[in-house]
């Protein structure tokens, strides 16, 4: 029984992002294209995923029970601030129920006028990807699943944050195929209007019996 890595070509979100503060920056509009950001940047073990102005800033607050999905949330909201920000985000616990509250830096070019998630902007393909490691419980319990993965990447391919957009069903083999989706590298098929600094592209891990 062992892990195998289903690629496909990933054509789909690219994230552009001016680095620093934008002479096109907007307060009242903080979030940019993420204000409706459960489409496409939660986790789909995270109940709810919402963002909003505050002081214009942009706030993500994410709720869930599944702790490993939460922090894929955090972790993917981080590298965004890093990359488009060029800044740490602030996050903090919710009060009452588990998640977490996420804040942009001031002035993060999310509201920029050209849009922060644009259709083929840029084509990549898998180099030599790692195969998931199959989890000795989860073969133990005969475990099996496809996890299908959003790989946040940096200009030069690099996987800087995971989520799972589509569960396997088992929580092992999503962390499974979230920490071999870490590793992997991409490379560039095409040209671009304009270099992303970061892209948003689909992934997937089977799990099954030989």
């Amino acid at each position: 029984m062992m892990g195998r890595m289903n690629p496909r070509r990933a054509v789909l979100m690219a994230v552009l992002a001016a680095g620093g503060c934008s002479a096109g920056y907007d307060a009242d509009a903080s979030c940019g294209s993420f204000s409706e950001p459960a489409a496409v940047l939660r986790d789909a073990s995270v109940d709810q995923l919402q963002a909003s102005n505050a002081g214009g800033r942009c706030t993500f607050r994410a709720t869930g029970r599944d702790a490993a999905a939460l922090q894929r949330q955090q972790r993917m909201l981080e590298a965004i601030s890093l990359i488009a920000c060029g800044k740490p985000a602030h996050a903090q616990p919710t009060q009452g129920t588990p998640g977490f509250e996420l804040q942009m830096p001031s002035r993060c070019p999310l509201s920029a006028p050209t849009s922060q998630v644009v259709q083929d902007a840029a084509r990549w393909r898998l180099d030599r990807p790692s195969m998931p490691s199959y989890p000795a419980a989860a073969r133990a319990d005969n475990l099996q699943g496809k996890a299908s993965m959003s790989v946040l990447l940096n200009d030069q391919g690099h996987a800087e944050a995971v989520i799972v957009a589509g569960s396997s069903g088992h929580p092992l083999l999503d962390e499974a195929a979230v920490k071999a989706a870490l590793g992997w590298r991409w490379k560039r098929e095409g040209g671009t209007s304009g270099t992303p600094r970061m892209s948003l592209v689909p992934a997937t891990a089977t799990f099954a019996s030989d």
